[in-house]
């Protein structure tokens, strides 16, 4: 009797032992994505997008595809 309850200890504490385990793994691996989100971007990528210029995305919506105009003959 008291081997079968020293087993069923020792069971739970590795069950415990495995959660635990799981929880902090997942826990850094939040912490790793959360620190590369925060990552400042560099002054060179911040250069090249304020060179490009923002259209209006609405106009183009209204264009006809001249390429495939071409392409079908219509």
């Amino acid at each position: 009797m008291a081997n079968k309850k020293q087993q069923k200890k020792k069971d739970r504490e590795k069950r415990v032992a495995k959660k635990k385990h799981l929880e902090s793994v997942k826990k850094k691996t939040q912490e790793k994505t959360s620190e590369e989100s925060k990552q400042p971007v560099p002054a060179r990528t911040k250069i090249m997008q304020s060179a490009v210029p923002k259209g209006d995305q609405g106009a183009k919506g209204n264009q006809k595809n001249t390429f495939m105009h071409r392409r079908t003959g219509g």
